[in-house]
């Protein structure tokens, strides 16, 4: 064999390695680890944080134009003084109330206490009738459902959506 041969097949036998493990798919995630997933994130959705409490939703992406606007939140600073029946505030204490409250559910749901945690969120779905949260808490319940192999409440005995 002459030393081209041998280079050209050194060659290609180099280049074909990696060829064939790119190639190879990654074992997809199975349902119980996408549905433990999909409760992570919304346990990390709930949580509160310094940073969160003092950022305010805000239709506008940019302040740069802005200086020495106050931007931290009323509930950030328990010194600050307010008005008496701020409707602001009021809706940020709810708000973070509701979210502490799901978060429980949630919780239980991770430790693997199904049951419970399933009852704390319908227990929250009641409590709070126009809570912004309610198409999560039916996405969650919906999940824990199928997490503890359950046909949802919408399907009928056979495993088949009722129509």
């Amino acid at each position: 064999m002459s030393a081209k041969t041998t280079a050209a097949a050194l060659a290609a036998l180099l280049l074909a390695g990696p060829v064939l493990a790119a190639e190879a798919p990654a074992p997809a995630p199975t349902s119980r680890e996408s549905i433990l997933t999909f409760f992570r994130h919304l346990r990390d959705a709930l949580s509160q944080t310094a940073v969160n409490a003092q950022r305010k939703p805000s239709r506008f992406g940019s302040v740069a134009a802005v200086r020495g606007a106050d931007q931290s939140s009323s509930l950030s600073d328990p010194d600050k003084t307010t008005l008496k029946g701020d409707a602001a505030s009021r809706r940020e204490r709810r708000a973070l109330a509701e979210d502490a409250e799901m978060k429980k559910g949630v919780d239980l749901i991770l430790a693997g206490k199904l049951d419970d945690g399933i009852k704390a969120l319908e227990a929250f779905k009641t409590g709070h009738p126009k809570s912004r949260r309610l198409a999560k808490v039916d996405e969650a319940l919906a999940q824990a459902q199928a997490l503890k192999g359950e046909a949802p409440a919408a399907a009928a005995p056979g495993g088949v959506p009722a129509k």
